[in-house]
């Protein structure tokens, strides 16, 4: 029974599912982390719990028990534990949960590859294929990963159960150290655990999602989707099936791959990224993609499949390298400590603003924070022996490898395909049905992921138009989620997400039952976080609506406004209508909004009806608006209470 669970396929099935539920524990880790940064100012006791990425450190205590394969099934088992455990708890439990499932997964994998006598060709494998499942799932929910709840927590115990019973059932081949290879030094061996570590961060940071590339890109989830699927799964098809594939990747060609993938990635991000800190000249449109961030962009994506030969590659030189379990305990500590901090950076790159002394330094910077571990993987190469590009070739061709991967991307692209929005065509009628909703990165005010029930509330508004703020998408802040595409698809709605990602401002996005007619992004003057606008037309029938949704910074900066009324006063001279709506964040009581009611009707106070629904808030106090052009008829204004978001929503009737 034990060579079933020890044969190449079932090793493979096993370390992928591993992968893939480590992949999910860190994002939902890092997710439930800044969620609590976001709902207050003050540092929660519960920051303690960013310890257990640390563990690999505990390992200097008993060293020697990294040989055991009791410990690594221990530790495998309560990842895995962990993770099941983790699916329906609420943000807080959530947080200690996956804390516990990544620190005992971090100790599951410096036991693996230190026991694993496997090809090195199956770490990478392994891999591939954990991040091929990931795509899979996330196609499940529109870009987003198993929600907690119904069928996901079924599925979700389901992989739980079957990675576990693999695990209990394998035999690790344990090798007895060498004395002689247990003299690497210890340069060598940090270089290594930090190159098998870039590895694992690139990975969570954007290739187990797609809907993060596709939003760097400005191009189809569905899209990226099909492409990353299908190079992957071709490239695990090859570098399983086909004899001597691997064997043939020098050191120089695969230099060459690395630095084609890392130009191409480099490029990609560059490209996209606004020049804030160089730049005094606003409104700041952002530059549509040319035909150069389009070659590099698909270069890269393409590419993508080195970091699995990479992760192969150092994964096996690192287990015949030997290293005393000291080093290695210290190579995997100071590489998980290398994992947070950049994972910290990619999150400074947005609320740079609320970070004392080094936050502003990561303004611009999202491309580095990216670039940087694809390049430190790389440079860790030059650890490798060479003799290990050639080792543990396969005899035969196994066309099976190409069938699966081929299956599991078929998959994937069949359901992004099915669950992508497909709006009917609206029905014609003579009201305008507007909302403006802050839906606080889809969390609300109790600190609890609320995609589902702040789909409800609009779903139950019936609205024509939707400008939505804080939509804060495809970054791990929000566990490389994608709110924006989850509304669009479950409510059959055009939709636009305003600044893409890699400008770290906080996303705008806006939502339509009519076609979204020429939407472009502008920035504007910032103090702090960075700010943005959206400008669109919207084609109800033969007429074009101009339409803008913002999100201005904490004090609702003049500056600021003053960009949205000119924009909106240009529009008014063209569309017979011109929305604008938002969280403004300032009052009726401002000269912001003076200056605004000077050339917009505020459609609150014009309404012929205004009802404030039980629990809203004062709505003397509003800080969130929809204004329309002057003498627009406004039939009805709902306050909506706060519920699923921090904020309250407001709906709009107009006269059509």
């Amino acid at each position: 029974m034990k060579k079933i669970f020890d044969t190449p396929v079932t090793t493979i099935i096993r370390d992928s599912l591993l992968f893939l539920v480590f992949f999910s524990l860190i994002t939902g880790f890092i997710e439930a982390t800044y969620t609590f940064g976001l709902l207050g100012t003050d540092i929660p006791p519960e920051v303690v719990y960013v310890l257990f990425l640390f563990s690999p450190f505990l390992l200097l205590l008993a060293p020697r028990i990294l040989d055991s394969r009791g410990f690594r099934v221990i530790t495998g088992g309560l990842a895995l534990v962990s993770w099941a455990i983790s699916l329906p708890l609420d943000t807080r439990w959530r947080m200690l949960a996956t804390g516990v499932g990544c620190g005992c997964f971090l100790l599951y994998l410096a036991c693996h590859v230190r026991q694993s006598s496997r090809s090195a060709a199956e770490h990478g494998a392994a891999l591939g294929f954990g991040v091929l499942l990931s795509i899979l799932l996330r196609s499940l929910h529109s870009g987003n990963l198993l929600l907690n709840e119904g069928w996901s927590l079924v599925l979700g115990a389901a992989i739980a159960v079957l990675a576990l019973s693999l695990l209990l059932g394998s035999r690790a081949r344990t090798e007895q150290p060498d004395t002689a290879a247990a003299k690497i030094g210890f340069p060598r061996s940090l270089g290594l655990c930090l190159g098998l570590f870039s590895v694992l961060i690139l990975v969570y940071f954007a290739f187990t999602s797609p809907t993060v590339i596709a939003r760097w890109g400005e191009v189809s989830d569905a899209t990226v989707t099909a492409v990353q699927a299908v190079a992957l799964a071709v490239f695990l098809g090859a570098w399983l099936g086909v004899p001597g594939f691997h064997g043939r990747l020098s050191p120089v060609a695969l230099l060459a791959w690395n630095v084609l993938f890392i130009l191409a990635l480099a490029l990609t991000l560059l490209l996209r990224q606004p020049r804030f800190s160089v730049t005094a000249v606003y409104p700041l449109y952002a530059a549509d993609p040319d035909l150069v961030v389009r070659i590099a962009f698909w270069t890269m994506l393409v590419l993508h499949p080195v970091i699995y030969t990479d992760f192969a590659l150092l994964a096996g030189a690192l287990h015949s390298a030997r290293p005393s379990p000291r080093k290695l305990a210290v190579g995997f500590g100071l590489s998980a400590v290398f994992l947070l901090l950049l994972a910290l950076g990619q999150i400074f790159t947005t609320v740079y603003d609320y970070i004392p002394v080094i936050g502003p330094w990561f303004r611009d910077r999202f491309w580095l924070v990216i670039v940087f571990p694809a390049v430190i993987a790389a440079l860790s190469l030059l650890l490798v022996k060479r003799d290990a590009y050639v080792k543990n070739q396969k005899s035969s061709f196994q066309p099976g490898w190409l069938v699966a991967g081929a299956i599991v991307a078929g998959a994937s692209i069949l359901l992004a395909g099915l669950s992508a929005a497909r709006p009917m065509p609206a029905p014609k009628g003579d009201v305008l049905r507007v909302l403006t909703y802050n839906i606080q990165q889809g969390y609300g005010k109790n600190g609890e992921k609320n995609f589902k029930k702040q789909l409800e509330v609009i779903r139950q508004l019936d609205p024509d138009v939707i400008g939505l703020q804080e939509t804060d998408t495809a970054r791990i802040a929000g566990g490389n989620s994608d709110i924006v595409r989850y509304f669009a698809d479950g409510l059959a709605l055009y939709s636009y997400y305003g600044p893409t990602p890699v400008s770290g401002t906080f996303g705008v996005a806006l939502l339509s039952r009519y076609p979204i007619r020429n939407p472009r992004t502008f920035f504007m003057p910032s103090r702090g976080e960075q700010t943005a606008c959206i400008e669109a037309d919207v084609a109800v029938g033969d007429t074009l609506v101009r339409v803008l949704v913002t999100h201005l910074d904490n004090d609702g900066a003049l500056a600021q406004q003053r960009l949205v009324i000119d924009r909106a006063s240009r529009g008014a001279a063209g569309p017979a209508l011109v929305i604008a709506v938002g969280d403004f964040n300032f009052k009726a009581s401002t000269e912001q909004y003076r200056q605004t009611t000077d050339v917009l009707d505020d459609s609150w106070v014009t309404a012929e009806v205004r009802l404030v629904e039980p629990g809203a808030p004062d709505p003397a106090g509003r800080i969130d608006h929809i204004f329309v052009s002057r003498n627009t008829r406004v039939l009805r204004s709902r306050y909506i209470p706060k519920g699923p978001s921090d904020h309250p929503g407001i709906l709009a009737e107009l006269a059509w």
